[in-house]
């Protein structure tokens, strides 16, 4: 049979295969509303993927193109307001599920043509089983390779590096896979015939190989990541180590001049005298107040590192944490977030000529069902705000101004948002995140 006399794929099932292609992704992310909400979109999606496939279908070819890239739109819409995604996050999964759907409907095409049409046997029942028994086995392979690869519980963070590389290998599947449309009444593709089914199958799933590759190299480099992450608490858990250890080594030295101070003390008739010696104590006793426990060890690990800085600079740091609600957060990313915002505070501070109002208070807590992070310090510093985001003070803008943007891209990672304030000559962070369902 030649090409020219081959039937094309009905449009309803390429509405159907895009839909529930869409869908499997959907369900396999971070969603942004409930089931009820999520069900009736995908209706509302797969209604309005049919209308404009049988539109397509019965525009002239030299319109196919537009109504496709309607399809398109429509499919990468879906995907963006049930999925709790990025612009690029979208458009990564959307280049996934459109080559998914492209490579269901063409193998379920390609088996129905052999087993029916070929014979002249085929019939719209025996159609309608051939898709619903190949989109079912096509979309549970897929779904099964997804699931360990895909995190549910945040966002994707894709870059835009990774989504345009992504978007070309769409592109390239669909055009080659689909080059008969172009080239059908040529000799060419007439001595190909039917052989140009298996073609478009073996495109469509050498796209979603290279996904698939592409998505292992994504997640080596997490491995990596994480990897040298865990490195790097090795590292500061050594740190902390070290300064326990320096500080049982003060503590011993420093019991001897306390005993010998309290018997001053107590012999000391003047009160001014004597309320100076409690001074110094209860500034040396301050030093060993600077061990955290918060629940999470590489909180208090930053903590403690801070609190020591705080004390050598003279400023006064306070925090109330629950560091258990931190469990969800990787481990660079609590360190990213506390560490920088506490390194503005204590810069910020510093320079302040009053010791009283070297004042940083940090919150760790939950409310709802989100994690609230607060970071306040004093500022007398006016402030300039740029897309929400204070511009650093800084002579160099080039090489500074980096912490706050860091705070904010790891925040919104897990789906959170970043709010900064400065009001009555306090400067606050707030980073609100929402919890994993337990």
């Amino acid at each position: 049979m030649s090409i020219q006399m081959i039937p094309d794929l009905p449009r309803l099932h390429t509405a159907i295969a895009e839909w529930a292609s869409c869908l499997l992704y959907i369900f396999l992310l971070r969603k942004r509303f409930a089931l009820p909400k999520i069900v009736a979109l995908a209706a509302l999606a797969l209604s309005l993927l049919i209308v404009v496939q049988f539109i397509g279908g019965a525009a002239p070819i030299t319109l196919w193109i537009p109504w496709m890239m309607v399809a398109l739109i429509l499919m990468y819409v879906f995907i963006l307001v049930c999925g709790d995604l990025t612009l690029r996050d979208a458009g990564y999964i959307w280049a996934r599920a459109f080559i998914v759907a492209e490579f269901a409907a063409s193998l379920e095409w390609q088996i129905y043509y052999y087993l029916a049409l070929q014979r002249e046997e085929g019939g719209s029942w025996l159609s309608f089983i051939c898709m619903v028994g190949v989109y079912i086995a096509a979309l549970s392979l897929v779904g099964f390779l997804e699931h360990k690869r895909i995190p549910k519980n945040t966002r994707l963070d894709i870059s835009l590096k990774e989504c345009g590389s992504s978007l070309l290998i769409a592109l390239s599947a669909f055009l080659i896979s689909n080059v008969n449309f172009a080239f059908k009444d040529t000799d060419f593709m007439a001595s190909i015939g039917a052989g140009v089914l298996s073609v478009r199958t073996l495109v469509d799933f050498s796209g979603l190989i290279m996904f698939f590759a592409q998505q292992e190299q994504r997640r080596e480099v997490r491995l990596r990541y994480e990897l040298d992450a865990m490195n790097n608490v090795l590292r500061r858990q050594y740190d902390y180590y070290q300064q326990t250890k320096e500080s049982i080594d003060i503590i011993r030295r420093q019991y001897h001049d306390l005993k010998h101070q309290i018997t001053v003390i107590r012999q000391e008739e003047d009160p001014g005298k004597r309320e100076s010696y409690l001074a110094e104590m209860d500034q040396a006793i301050g030093v060993y107040e600077a061990q955290n426990k918060t629940g999470n060890k590489v909180l208090d690990t930053v903590l403690t590192n801070k609190n020591l800085m705080c004390l050598k600079k003279k400023i006064n740091m306070t925090c109330v944490a629950d560091g258990q609600l931190l469990d969800f957060i990787e481990v660079m990313d609590i360190c990213s977030i506390f560490g920088n915002a506490i390194d503005n505070a204590i810069e910020s501070v510093e320079t302040l000529k009053e010791r009283d109002k070297r004042l940083i208070h940090v919150s760790v807590f939950s409310q709802n069902a989100f994690l609230m992070l607060r970071f306040e310090n004093y500022c007398e510093t006016p402030l300039n705000f740029q897309d929400g985001l204070p511009t650093t003070t800084k002579k160099n803008k080039t090489s500074h101004g980096f912490g706050i943007r860091s705070i904010k891209r790891t925040v919104e990672k897990y789906g959170g948002s970043l709010t900064i304030s400065a009001d009555h000559n306090w400067f606050v962070i707030r980073a609100l995140i929402p919890l994993p369902e337990k």
